[in-house]
C-alpha cells in the first residue's frame, strides 16, 4: 500500500535531480530540460515540436526501471497504519 509517495511523485524528484537528467539524455541522446535558444522556441512552437514531451515516455520508463521496480517493499508500507 503506497501513501504519498507514488511513482508520478518517484518521477517528479528524479526530474528534479539535474544529474539523474543528464545522464538520461547522455544514454539515450534525449535532450530533455536542455535549454534552447529563442530561436529555436520560435522554430519549435510554429513546427508544434516539444522535445521534452518526446523525451518523456522514456524517461518513465527509466525511473521505472532503474528506481521504482528497484525499491524495496518498505517503501510502500502505508505509513498512516
Amino acid at each position: 500500500m503506497r501513501n504519498k509517495y507514488d511513482f508520478a511523485y518517484a518521477c517528479s524528484v528524479c526530474l528534479g535531480n539535474k544529474d539523474f537528467v543528464k545522464e538520461f539524455n547522455r544514454l539515450t541522446g534525449h535532450k530533455l530540460g536542455v535549454p534552447r535558444t529563442p530561436i529555436e522556441k520560435m522554430i519549435d512552437e510554429a513546427c508544434g515540436r516539444d522535445p521534452d514531451a518526446k523525451a518523456m515516455p522514456d524517461f518513465v520508463n527509466l525511473v521505472y526501471e532503474l528506481v521504482w521496480s528497484t525499491l524495496p517493499d518498505e517503501a510502500f508500507v502505508d505509513e498512516m497504519t
